[in-house]
């Protein structure tokens, strides 16, 4: 497939798009990431194919909400560390262990330093709630931010957009990755 980073970035992010805010806790005892808030949209499409198979549930009769509320009612979806996590290593060819690393950790030394907002791009984090929150950005065009998170209040995965001039726009900082 050719094309471009960025487009391969955001045909990546669309597998994301629309699954449900779900995070491990409280903590369950599970090998798999999927039912911990860490999955690949690949584990989560594949467990939520085969809790539709023990239940005679066909997912091509269901529309996107059916599909989001059945994954919420069995515990499938990806928190924001997850995500970012699982972005990260896609964009930049990385290993980072999703199971072992939280939003805190992705916007802390030695993982990533802190950058001025003017540096901002693709790849870097935007550090939120002292760090119990991280969003993903994915282009920075003059004053404007596309990024995109997971969180309970965006029910799920989804793309956001703030001007860095905005003083109401909530953030403890934003860092880049130094591996």
């Amino acid at each position: 497939m050719v094309g471009t980073k960025l487009e391969l970035l955001r045909l990546e992010i669309s597998k994301y798009i629309g699954l449900p805010y779900h995070t491990n806790v409280p903590k369950i005892d599970s090998p798999q990431a999927s039912l911990v808030g860490k999955g690949s949209a690949k584990e989560i499409a594949l467990k939520t194919i085969e809790f539709a198979n023990n239940e005679n549930i066909k997912l091509i009769d269901l529309n996107p909400q059916q599909i989001y509320n059945f994954q919420k009612k069995h515990k499938l979806g990806i928190d924001c560390s997850g995500l970012a996590c699982h972005l990260l290593n896609f964009y930049f060819n990385l290993s980072l262990n999703v199971r072992h690393t939280s939003a805190a950790m992705l916007t802390s030394k030695p993982l990533s330093q802190k950058i001025s907002l003017s540096e901002a791009k693709t790849g870097d984090l935007i550090r939120q709630k002292s760090g119990h929150h991280v969003l993903f950005i994915v282009e920075k065009n003059d004053n404007q931010i596309t990024y995109v998170d997971s969180s309970v209040k965006g029910r799920g995965v989804r793309y956001g957009h703030f001007d860095i001039t905005d003083k109401n726009f909530k953030y403890d900082g934003i860092f880049r990755l130094t591996q």
